[in-house]
């Protein structure tokens, strides 16, 4: 399996999208808020201008839904662009990714010339990141940058804001939150640092993955120094405006977070409930299946995909094989239909 794959392969070999019910990739099953719709339409003129390379407008909806100050923002063409942008600019010898990661942490770092240290947690403790064992191991390997998800990606785990203090108090680390607007845990934004960085998307939250568009937050300097390294227009005209309208739409968030929370709780119950399948529960928008073999796995994705419905193979996530599926939370007719088809697999799949 190629090792950078992600979910959402909605394409042909032609490139053109088809139909499927996808759980492959986490993305707010709501879709895109109207009012961002009715941006877009309304400035699609606005594309034969460059867009604004100071952002004024989408800096100052940040602000006034994250309360992170200009002189501490950076804007992204998506959450993935600041791990390049980081490790381009910081260069840092070593670099500790706690595994099963979010495969572009590795990437990133391979890109930058970065030698990478696995950190594996394990299932039989939920994925938990043990904070003192990280700690020793940037000791002993003289790590000079850790990479962790909040909520990780694909496992759900959560690392306390403690821990990430603690982590930040020997080493740099990147805290990647493109997932914390789907939950009510509240993010660690307030502790930026010299050490301490924190990265989110607004493209699954807002389900907008198509425009590519995220932020981070980072100590003064070290922002000023990362502006200078990025390109000035990289943040497009539209996404500008359609993150501008997203994040004053604070009635969709409010309605995304309890649908979520309540589709999650559904879903959950009725997983119980079928043989064969293992959960490792979390509060993310999105849940981590292990299943008894590798070949029974293989036949879901195979069956599930010949009714258009695409599931997430965690075969290339360091430390998982292909017994491990991942699976979004959509809405409940929808979630219906993928358990109503695995129930029936599993029962057959002797």
């Amino acid at each position: 399996m190629e090792k950078y794959i992600h979910g959402g392969r909605v394409y042909d070999s032609t490139g053109k999208a088809e139909n499927f019910l996808d759980f492959s990739a986490n993305i707010n099953p709501l879709g895109m808020p109207a009012v961002v719709r009715e941006t877009i339409l309304k400035n699609i003129d606005g594309i034969v201008n460059y867009p604004d390379a100071d952002a004024g407008e989408l800096t100052a909806a940040i602000f006034r839904k994250y309360d992170i100050r200009r002189e501490n923002l950076i804007l992204l063409n998506g959450a993935a662009e600041f791990f390049y942008l980081y490790l381009n600019t910081i260069r840092p010898k070593k670099v500790l990714i706690p595994e099963p990661a979010f495969s572009e942490y590795e990437r990133a770092a391979n890109a930058a010339g970065c030698e990478v240290k696995f950190f594996f947690t394990r299932p039989e403790e939920n994925f938990r990141l043990d904070v003192d064992e990280i700690i020793r191991c940037v000791k002993s390997e003289n790590i000079d940058c850790v990479i962790v998800g909040r909520p990780n990606n694909p496992t759900g785990a959560i690392i306390s804001p403690n821990d990430v203090k603690k982590i930040g108090e020997v080493t740099k680390i990147l805290i990647d939150e493109s997932f914390v607007d789907f939950i009510e845990k509240n993010s660690v934004r307030n502790l930026i640092s010299e050490n301490i960085s924190v990265v989110q998307s607004l493209t699954k939250i807002f389900a907008i993955p198509g425009l590519r568009l995220g932020f981070a937050a980072a100590e003064k300097k070290l922002a000023e120094k990362l502006n200078f390294g990025k390109d000035v227009w990289n943040v497009n005209f539209l996404s500008q405006k359609a993150g501008v309208a997203a994040l004053d739409d604070e009635k969709f968030l409010k309605e995304t977070r309890a649908r979520i929370k309540s589709e999650r709780k559904i879903f959950v119950e009725r997983l119980k409930k079928i043989p064969g399948v293992k959960y490792f529960d979390a509060p993310a928008n999105f849940i981590l299946l292990k299943f008894d073999s590798i070949e029974i796995a293989e036949k879901i994705l195979d069956e599930m995909r010949r009714k258009k419905i695409l599931l997430r193979n965690c075969a290339n996530f360091p430390g998982l094989d292909g017994s491990y599926l991942r699976s979004a939370i959509r809405l409940n007719e929808e979630n219906k239909i993928l358990l109503d088809r695995l129930e029936k697999i599993l029962k057959t799949k002797n």
